[in-house]
């Protein structure tokens, strides 16, 4: 992939349907001239919308409904990368997305979790040519929301107008935030302890106890397993082959940190970036696309690998 390829992530505001038209057709129909695959991920009302003001060119793009690109933010993460890898070889990359996050009957914490998405995309997806717009409907979204979106997107679209953000804050630095204030502290009385090699088995099975003893339905279950395997593997494999790992709730989150004090390789706080289309990604790609937030930090020596799965689905 050439380097002058990169992610174009840009939000829109918009407030009734003349101004969500006004951004998306402009869009859309860059897309066509220019040969792109285009799809409208966005609510049910918008998808008629686009429909109708489209008429003859209507079916010349994808469409599908927000909760069904994605319910949870590791789902829309793998429905980017599924859209842009069917369509990838055709375009040699090239693909244009509407990706409108639903954000009505969201807890606080899948609040954070969507907003670390919005952040954490710009570098995950940073070598893709792929221009993907995020639409927020000031009628039903938060301010704060709102205010969030122009922090986690470097430009804004007003109807066919591009413009930088003045708010955009790089993930680095947005995602510093994440965990909570109290830092990498793990509370009193976790579940878990001190891991190696011959454990691994038993900290899978106790990955699977835990998520039970919450009533975490089965695949959830066993999505928390996978990704635990594959952070207390990496240890294993790339540290001093022992680690500790802790199990906790907070609200309406389970999480499970992974900690290594002698990891050799530290690891940047956006590993696991999805792999070029020629292939296949495993390790802490996986990881992102099963937990709905992941956050890693090395200072000193020690490594830290802390996922966040949302108890709600």
């Amino acid at each position: 992939m050439s380097d002058h390829r990169r992610l174009v992530h840009q939000t829109c505001v918009y407030g009734s349907d003349d101004e969500f038209l006004s951004m998306a057709l402009p869009f859309i129909g860059n897309g066509l001239a220019a040969d792109d695959p285009v799809l409208a991920a966005t609510t049910a009302a918008n998808i008629e919308l686009l429909r109708g003001a489209l008429g003859a060119r209507a079916g010349r793009i994808d469409y599908i409904d927000s909760m069904a690109f994605g319910r949870r933010p590791p789902e829309r993460l793998t429905a980017v990368d599924r859209y842009w890898r069917r369509h990838a070889p055709r375009t040699g990359g090239r693909v244009r997305i509407i990706a409108e996050p639903i954000w009505r009957g969201r807890s606080r914490r899948e609040v954070t979790a969507w907003t670390c998405l919005e952040s954490t995309l710009n570098v995950l997806f940073g070598g893709r040519d792929m221009q993907v717009v995020c639409p927020y409907d000031s009628r039903v979204v938060p301010e704060p929301i709102i205010e969030d979106a122009q922090r986690t997107h470097p430009e804004i679209l007003v109807g066919a107008r591009t413009m930088a953000s003045g708010e955009f804050v790089h993930p680095t630095v947005f995602t510093a935030k994440d965990p909570e204030p109290e830092s990498l502290l793990v509370p009193a009385n976790p579940m878990g302890g001190r891991f190696d090699a011959i454990d691994l088995a038993g900290v899978r099975d106790e990955a699977m106890s835990y998520a039970r003893r919450l009533y975490v339905p089965g695949a959830r279950a066993r999505d928390l397993v996978f990704a635990v395997n594959e952070v207390t593997t990496n240890v294993i494999l790339h540290g001093a082959g022992y680690g500790n790992v802790w199990f906790w709730t907070e609200e309406d989150e389970l999480i499970c940190e992974v900690a290594d004090d002698t990891l050799h390789a530290p690891l940047a706080p956006f590993e696991g970036s999805p792999p070029p289309l020629d292939q296949r990604g495993r390790g802490l790609w996986l990881v992102r696309q099963l937990c709905d937030r992941v956050h890693m930090a090395s200072s000193n020596g020690r490594t830290v690998v802390r996922m966040h799965m949302l108890l709600r689905s």
